[in-house]
């Protein structure tokens, strides 16, 4: 097998044209090679990013639609400005921003890789299921893209072919970074009845997170979805856009309080006086601009140059902050930015990074009734490492909020009584569901009422892989618009749903009031949900959870019923079979 080998390892995982070869089997001579060239490409990004004496900066391009467009031309031409320059470790090109269609981010940064420096890849879970995440994974891999930054992504907008396109939302970010790990490992799949294991990827995954959030609930989410994100593998951390320098401490604080050495890039976005009044507005999901920084940029806009000074200063003493409070890099995005501008941030920046302290009051923007997860630190203005007191049980009244639902409490009942392995009942069920599910009609009838009652009860979708003892009895496929299994997106505003804006409320806000009632708010974070299994849809998810076949089953360990009569006649078969060859 090795001697007929004919590449080498260089060769495999890209030569000078980037020509993508894939092989069915690797000799482990060959697959030591891999590791070993793998192990010697120089991830630039990464290496300034990691390295604790050096602060990393990247440039934010956003993707245009089509392909022959002055947008596209320019993105290049920064790229081609920025490899001159030197001072940014890596170009980032966004996704589909907004849900709008736009040309391929993975294609943009292929080519900015052979220009000479790193791309950062967004891949937004927003209009890619499983395969095709896999996929573009792979794909990037064997072109040398290696930087990816994980996102939920957007609601899809209605500027789609033809209307609004269907949103995906197969996995979330805790799956793909699952699917990262897994690939850099070297995935294992079955071919032809025969495990094979794939060569390892060397890719360098990050994610996003809001520490802007006003609500108790909507933060708390978002910290209980980064633990679980770092628990899958994230590398790196790059905030989402906000202005409240106390908000981006407490994340450092946050992570330094629970042990997790990561490195964080501020998400500093150059403002103007527009793009603020949108954000301000929530017209721009995920975004926080305050009332006080928008006052402050309309006296700005009165000056000659409409501002501009005043934002790219703004921008430097942010750089400033990030740098002097512990960030490892700084983000920097905008339209219409130039390299110039990106110049003078940094070097500004550097600057005042020196006496950074005296910035802090600058960016005192609160949120009205915001929620800090942090005591606030009277000497600095930043915060101690002492969390808000946040009772197990508090008075409902006294946070403005009505008590959980009464279905929430039937519901509870109902699992304790029906799905708990240990209960009385749910031994004695199980093998009335063996039962049903042996039988078609049987099968057939108990789905139909099945469904019935649980669209009554929750507006089941009927996935058959049902996740609502996951979010406190909530449905993630007929509540949530982006299907969110692991905790909420970054887009909701003061409690309410990014696509339904004072409609609905966020789900995982919902969540985390019926859990905080009964002061098992942390249940929320207590593991990670794995995506839906579509073999299960429209099939019954009760048989499935009693017969060990959903996700639910798996996690509790819940294997399926042993079928006695079936192992009799698998052993009267083996004792023909011996007696035969005999």
């Amino acid at each position: 097998m090795e001697e007929g080998l004919q590449i080498e390892a260089d060769e495999y995982i890209a030569g000078g044209d980037y020509e993508a070869i894939s092989r069915l089997l690797e000799p482990a001579r060959f697959r030591e090679k891999l590791d070993t060239r793998l192990r010697e490409r120089v991830n630039i990004f990464k290496e300034t990013l990691i390295d604790p004496n050096t602060f990393c900066v990247t440039w934010e391009q956003i993707a245009g639609r089509g392909a022959f467009e002055m947008q596209q031309e320019e993105i290049i031409d920064n790229v081609y400005e920025a490899v001159r320059g030197g001072i940014a470790s890596g170009i980032s090109v966004t996704d589909n921003p907004g849900g709008n269609p736009a040309i391929s981010t993975e294609l943009l940064c292929t080519e900015i890789k052979k220009l000479g420096i790193e791309p950062l890849v967004h891949l937004a879970c927003r209009d890619k299921n499983r395969n095709e995440i896999e996929s573009l994974l792979y794909g990037l891999s064997a072109l040398e893209v290696r930087n990816v930054l994980l996102l939920t992504g957007d609601a899809p907008s209605t500027a789609a072919f033809g209307g609004k396109s269907k949103p995906v939302f197969d996995l979330d970010p805790i799956h793909v970074l699952q699917l990262v790990e897994m690939m850099n490992k070297g995935l294992e799949h079955e071919m032809l009845g025969k495990k094979r294991v794939l060569a390892p990827t060397d890719l360098f995954a990050g994610v996003c997170v809001s520490s802007f959030k006003q609500q108790e609930a909507e933060l708390m989410g978002q910290y209980y979805k980064l633990n679980k994100k770092i628990q899958a593998g994230a590398k790196f951390i790059i905030t989402q856009v906000g202005y409240d320098v106390r908000k981006l401490h407490e994340l450092l604080i946050w992570l330094k309080v629970n042990g997790y050495d990561i490195p964080v890039m501020a998400n500093i976005y150059i403002l103007p006086y527009g793009t603020a009044k949108f954000m301000n507005a929530n017209q721009i999901p995920g975004c926080v601009v305050t009332d006080k920084l928008v006052a402050e940029m309309a006296e700005e806009k009165k000056a000659e140059d409409k501002g501009k000074a005043a934002r790219l200063l703004r921008a430097a003493k942010m750089y400033a902050l990030a740098k002097g409070m512990g960030c490892a890099g700084a983000h920097l995005g905008g339209i219409g930015i130039s390299y110039d501008m990106v110049e003078y941030i940094v070097r500004k920046g550097e600057e005042l990074s020196e006496n950074w302290q005296d910035l802090v009051a600058e960016f005192d923007y609160p949120q009205k009734d915001g929620f800090y997860y942090f005591k606030r630190d009277p000497k600095t203005g930043l915060n101690l490492d002492k969390p808000t007191p946040r009772p197990p049980k508090p008075s409902f009244k006294a946070f403005g909020r009505p008590s959980p639902p009464f279905m929430f409490t039937i519901c509870r009942f109902a699992h304790i009584l029906l799905f708990e392995p240990n209960s009385l009942l749910f031994k004695m069920l199980r093998p009335i569901a063996r039962f049903i599910d042996s039988s078609r009609r049987l099968k057939k009838v108990f789905l139909y009422f099945e469904h019935l009652a649980k669209v009554a009860l929750f507006g089941c979708m009927n996935c058959g892989d049902c996740a609502i003892f996951d979010i406190a009895y909530l449905c993630p496929m007929s509540q949530c618009p982006k299907n969110q299994r692991n905790g909420p997106c970054g887009g909701s505003y003061e409690g309410w749903c990014e696509v339904y804006p004072n409609e609905k409320k966020c789900i995982w806000v919902k969540a985390y009031e019926r859990w905080k009632a009964r002061g098992e708010e942390d249940k929320i974070g207590a593991y990670i949900t794995a995506p839906c299994d579509w073999e299960l849809f429209e099939t019954s998810s009760w048989l499935n959870f009693y017969l060990g076949r959903d996700h639910t089953a798996k996690r509790l360990g819940l294997k399926p019923p042993v079928d006695k009569s079936a192992l009799k006649k698998a052993d009267v078969a083996k004792g023909v079979e011996k007696a035969a060859k005999a």
